[in-house]
């Protein structure tokens, strides 16, 4: 019978041990697959104000203490119900009266777990935010390597992550002690329960009221209690880690989404033109912000080129990112085809326009990938036609592998120029209506740049393109060029329009000439070009 009990028990607790902990990784499953979408979809204002490295913390390490509450926590606590009710059972059936002194320490555990518990919740949850700060520390220093050794500041970088360290294993012993006190004085408590069975049960036997059989039985059942009384402590444990742990993930989750996909558009339309106009556009971060764009009317007509100029700050960055929603604009204040921004599908919207921005972002795969990102049903042939058009080609046929070279974390691989490079391509085989150039070319030298612009022109007949440059070289050919200063439009019209004005324009573009005139003459060994 004993064989058959333990075997039956192992049995048992096999089957509900794999479905306990099989539920809590589909839990787990679920929930960072949940909250990944939901990053996806937040407004980059979100991302300004959060940093990568305490997200990164939360999807792992808090996500692993949430699911050891679901399973090992969730499996603890089961096996202490059963075992426990069973226990007690059984004990009752010996002695009642026994049994109920066996009980008297246990309203001490539980006042015990409601005097530490919420000083372990808060404690808890210290650590885990001090980790998410240990995580970031070491994110931003690995992600910008090359600075903390051209700066010669690793010993100043190490001491730092020494401090966090530090700091970090203070407050987890400042956790420890606290478990010290708590397990400790449970431990006692459940001693005094065997206490009082051992004295008042050897006198039961001694008077001949139990039998001894009875008592080693009784003693057994309350032995069986004792690990599930401890346990409770063990899952109090896992209940406030985990506890704290999701109220950081639902942080994430309460984070509102970007509007775009709060509220679907539902324009239909058979294909984007890519007209666009501005009205009266005033744009800010924040309600409490300044106003970064001011009462912007600009109308840029479908298969024309726009050049955007101007000084650093200007707001030239901050206009189109409004045109792809990844910032969200007044409501009637942006117009494409005559249909005001909001009411587009936002996929609809996003998959019209070609986007090169000024910060470049290359994902740490292979060349064909981070050209194909977003337009993955091209053909080989169109690939190699975008890396072409973005004078990419030659660069990419030095490689031994071609198209399939990895490219290293952030493009790690490649130089500036081929970075953007790579961008500009992967927005030319998206084949959009509407392309715009943040800076695309800042990277490149001016014959490079030439080069890409003029094959640029036949691609992009019939389309609509902006195009955003501190060189006046990348904007000359557009149609129509306007000056941003202090989010204003202050010059608008073609290139020889603006140089004859003698403004703001043809101030820029006599400082870059000279410029380029100092450079030929130094080419030159100090002769007179």
């Amino acid at each position: 019978m004993i064989v058959a009990a333990a075997c039956l028990q192992g049995i048992f607790r096999y089957f509900w041990r794999t479905h306990i902990f099989g539920f809590s990784r589909n839990i787990e499953w679920d929930f960072r697959n949940a909250i990944f979408a939901h990053l996806q979809r937040l407004p980059l204002t979100y991302f300004q104000h959060t940093k990568t490295g305490d997200l990164m913390s939360r999807l792992t390490n808090d996500m692993v203490s949430f699911r050891e509450m679901l399973g090992v926590g969730a499996m603890a606590a089961i096996d202490a119900v059963i075992v426990i009710s069973t226990s007690l059972i059984l004990m009752v059936v010996i002695d009642p009266w026994l049994t109920l002194w066996s009980l008297l320490p246990l309203p001490g555990i539980t006042a015990l777990v409601l005097a530490f518990g919420n000083r372990i919740f808060d404690r808890y949850r210290d650590v885990q935010q001090h980790l998410s700060t240990v995580s970031t520390f070491v994110q931003e220093n690995l992600a910008g390597i090359r600075v903390v050794q051209a700066y010669v500041q690793e010993e100043n970088q190490q001491g730092r992550f020494e401090g966090l360290s530090k700091e970090y294993l203070a407050k987890n012993l400042d956790l420890v002690k606290l478990w010290g006190y708590v397990w400790p004085l449970m431990s006692v408590l459940s001693g005094l329960a065997a206490t009082v069975v051992l004295w008042l049960g050897g006198r039961k036997v001694a008077l001949g009221t139990m039998t001894l059989g009875e008592l080693v039985a009784f003693y057994g059942y309350l032995a069986m209690l004792s690990w599930p009384v401890m346990a409770v402590g063990y899952v109090v444990n896992l209940y406030h880690r985990g506890s704290a742990a999701l109220a950081r993930l639902l942080d994430i989750l309460d984070s509102p989404v970007a509007a775009g996909y709060l509220e679907p558009g539902t324009a239909q339309l058979s294909r984007v033109h890519g007209e666009i106009e501005f009205r009266d556009l005033s744009f800010r971060y924040a309600p409490e912000a300044p106003l970064v764009l001011r009462e912007i009317d600009l109308k840029i007509p479908a298969g024309t080129w726009c050049g955007v100029v101007g000084e650093t700050g200007a707001g030239k960055s901050t206009l189109v990112n409004l045109l792809p929603r990844l910032f969200e604009a007044p409501p009637g204040s942006i117009f494409i085809d005559g249909i005001a921004l909001q009411q587009f599908p936002l996929l609809t919207l996003k998959r019209a326009i070609g986007f090169v921005s000024q910060d470049i972002f290359l994902f740490s795969d292979t060349i064909r990938e981070n050209i194909l990102f977003g337009s993955s049903n091209s053909t080989p042939e169109e690939l190699e036609m975008a890396a072409d058009l973005a004078q990419l080609l030659p660069s990419i046929r030095e490689f031994s592998h071609r198209f399939d070279t990895l490219l290293g974390e952030r493009g790690v691989r490649l130089s500036g120029g081929q970075k953007q490079r790579t961008a500009v391509a992967r927005a030319i085989i998206k084949n959009p209506p509407i392309l715009i150039l943040d800076d695309a070319f800042s990277s490149v030298d001016t014959e490079t740049e030439e080069r890409i612009l003029e094959q640029l022109k036949g691609l992009m007949r019939g389309r609509t393109a902006i195009l955003i440059s501190h060189r006046i070289s990348t904007v000359k050919e557009a149609d129509q060029i306007v000056y941003l200063q202090d989010g204003r439009i202050v010059e608008r019209g073609s290139h020889e329009e603006l140089l004859a004005r003698r403004g703001l324009y043809y101030r820029l573009y006599r400082r870059q000439l000279l410029t380029r005139e100092l450079e030929a003459l130094g080419d030159n060994g100090g002769a007179t070009p």
